[in-house]
């Protein structure tokens, strides 16, 4: 049974504790005595992240390489008391120290460990844990973490994540892995990639406050029961290039040579696609590019629902929506904006820290969590009922009706510390507080509808 999550549970649940898994400790290498047999990572039970990992060969020779943040691999297994990753670092051949893929890993649903790479130029084994009970069930759970952006993450594997297989004893063997029942993809930028949650993030060399698995996204993908490819990279943009080509070049593509579409479509269907892009897109008009990149993917996605999520910064809202609006005056009516408005003035540029970013422009883990619940709610409200996967979801049902129920001049804020209740919202009954103000969200102080200077959104 699936729980909804009230907001502010979104918000604070996605902490990484870096902690060794109660279940195993990590081992340096394995025992002397213990022989060990990689499963290929295409084996038919290793749930990979959909759209995101690169495939190549086959067998033995099988790989998996993930350019981006954010890409997971899911497993469960029996019969073994020891845990390996096997990664091929081949693809980080004079990365530099600072620069190597940083990963996290959480063995039955134990804490989150963070495990930065360190080996390059051969395939290894990565222990994962050690002192398992072979007779009993496990699971595992791997996820990107982090990467260095500038050892040009487009063109170049230097940073990027590739994997060969897990390692288990001899005798081990894998189980099959519960999935979530639909499939979504998302497009963004450093806010998307998870850049700065954790901490002021002051250089992509100093890689420990960026976590790609606590951004909204992630979180969003887990209220509407979707397993999810998660595309978001510093510096990304709509319309102008900065460390890769805008998203109408590259959507289609895991590099500049290798297409992520099977004969013209995206291969499975997406049910929901996600974009969040126009932060870096500062003194261009997005709204033709916006437009040309809706009927690109809607002809690759004939089915899927879009979802696009005005920048929290509000750049380039207006062009946003009458790129949507172009969309259904083409007859295209599963195309929706999502608003951002209500968390506006706790995002600032160039002006230091906020209630919900370390430096005023990358959400915190609070701020990531109220995106994210601003995102659910609306994505929910606009889903038909048997689409939402939250179950009995009434913990959100305050939000939802306060965002249904405002008119242009009258927008709900969400507020960590509620300081009052919308009318309907009943004290013990309904938990989440919103405070309403006046004034259409182009009156707020520091808004900006159309451009702004590049908000170190990186």
């Amino acid at each position: 049974m699936r729980r909804s999550m009230r907001p502010s549970a979104l918000a604070t649940g996605i902490a990484a504790l870096l902690l060794v898994p109660g279940t195993g400790s990590p081992a340096e290498a394995p025992r002397p005595d213990t022989v060990t047999a990689t499963i290929p990572v295409d084996h038919a039970r290793i749930v990979l992240a959909p759209y995101v990992w690169k495939p190549t060969g086959e067998g033995p020779g099988a790989r998996v390489e993930a350019a981006m943040p954010g890409a997971y691999l899911k497993a469960a297994f029996r019969g073994s008391t020891t845990l390996g990753l096997v990664v091929d670092g081949l693809a980080n051949h004079d990365c530099p120290p600072p620069s190597m893929p940083v990963i996290e890993t959480s063995v039955d649903s134990g804490p989150f460990r963070v495990v930065p790479l360190t080996r390059r130029d051969e395939v290894y084994t990565l222990p994962l844990a050690e002192g398992l009970d072979a007779g009993t069930p496990h699971r595992v759970e791997i996820y990107f973490r982090a990467a260095d952006l500038t050892r040009q993450r487009w063109t170049a594997a230097t940073t990027h994540l590739r994997l060969a297989g897990l390692a288990l004893e001899e005798g081990g063997s894998l189980l099959p892995v519960p999935t979530r029942p639909r499939r979504a993809i998302g497009f963004g930028d450093s806010i998307t990639e998870g850049v700065g949650v954790e901490g002021l993030f002051k250089s992509w060399q100093s890689l420990g406050v960026n976590n790609a698995r606590a951004s909204w996204f992630p979180i969003v993908c887990a209220a509407l029961g979707c397993e999810y490819g998660q595309l978001g990279t510093g510096g990304h943009g709509m319309s102008r290039p900065i460390e890769i080509p805008p998203l109408p070049e590259t959507w289609d593509r895991y590099d500049p040579t290798t297409s992520r579409l099977t004969d013209g479509k995206l291969i499975p269907e997406p049910d929901y696609i996600f974009c969040a892009l126009g932060t870096n897109d500062f003194e261009r008009n997005i709204t033709a590019d916006y437009t040309r990149w809706l009927t690109a993917m809607r002809a690759a996605c004939p089915n899927a629902r879009f979802f696009c999520v005005v920048p929290p910064l509000g750049f380039h809202e207006s062009e946003v929506r009458a790129a949507v609006a172009a969309r259904h005056k083409a007859g295209d009516e599963r195309v929706h904006v999502i608003d951002t408005a209500p968390l506006l003035p706790a995002f600032r540029t160039g002006q230091g820290p906020t209630q919900l970013a370390h430096d005023g422009v990358h959400p915190s883990e609070f701020g990531q969590g109220m995106l994210a619940a601003m995102i659910a709610v609306q994505v929910q409200e606009l889903l038909p009922p048997a689409e939402v996967a939250c179950r009995g979801s009434s913990a959100m049902r305050p939000l939802t009706r306060a965002l249904r129920g405002a008119s242009p001049r009258r927008t709900p804020m969400l507020m960590p510390t509620g300081v009052a209740t919308l009318g309907g919202c009943r004290p013990g009954r309904d938990h989440a507080q919103v405070l309403v103000r006046d004034g259409h969200r182009g009156k707020q102080p520091g808004h900006r509808r159309r451009s702004g200077r590049y908000a170190a959104a990186g």
